[in-house]
């Protein structure tokens, strides 16, 4: 999803309007690769100001996490606005306090890369499937929203029992 700048760095023309959507495969956060499921849709521009180039653009697309509590996997939508200016690397960080600056090469601009970038606070830290998702038995590791867990069944109190709270356990005897 790379854009060419020339026209705008030519001042040929004073805004590049954006809106497409591309198929993607996967996108990259903290070293995490996250599917998508749906294109990343792109709507905004790329215009030139007295202060350099101002990219105004809303992305929308849906990915594919784990749920928190059982595994499963979960589409989440993602939806936001990124706004800033365009610098190159080693700009000067004072001209630019007020406002958010993003760091391109200087003729194309990657979307890919700067969505990669913008998306912290945006993916959810802990996804579930459903409000009231019971996740995974701690001892066999059965979906619980699937299946019931046979572990309690096959054992007796004294193997459910954590052995460092087993004294715990007699405390309540003599009651």
């Amino acid at each position: 999803m790379k854009i060419s700048l020339d026209k705008l760095i030519r001042r040929e023309t004073n805004k590049l309007d954006l809106n497409f959507s591309q198929k993607i495969d996967t996108i990259n956060y903290c070293n995490n690769n996250y599917k998508l499921s749906s294109p990343i849709n792109i709507e905004g521009k790329v215009s030139n100001t007295n202060k350099g180039l101002y990219l105004d653009v809303d992305v929308d697309f849906t990915l594919v996490d784990n749920c928190s509590r059982c595994l499963d996997e979960v589409e989440v939508p993602i939806e936001y606005s990124i706004q800033g200016f365009l610098v190159k690397e080693g700009f000067d960080e004072d001209e630019f306090e007020e406002d958010d600056a993003i760091i391109f090469d200087g003729q194309e601009l990657d979307l890919v890369d700067i969505i990669e970038q913008t998306l912290d606070f945006k993916i959810p830290a802990s996804v579930l499937c459903k409000e009231d998702c019971k996740g995974l038995c701690q001892g066999c590791g059965a979906n619980l929203n699937i299946e019931a867990c046979s572990c309690n069944e096959s054992a007796n109190d004294e193997e459910i029992i954590d052995p460092r709270f087993a004294k715990l356990k007699d405390i309540f005897k003599n009651d």
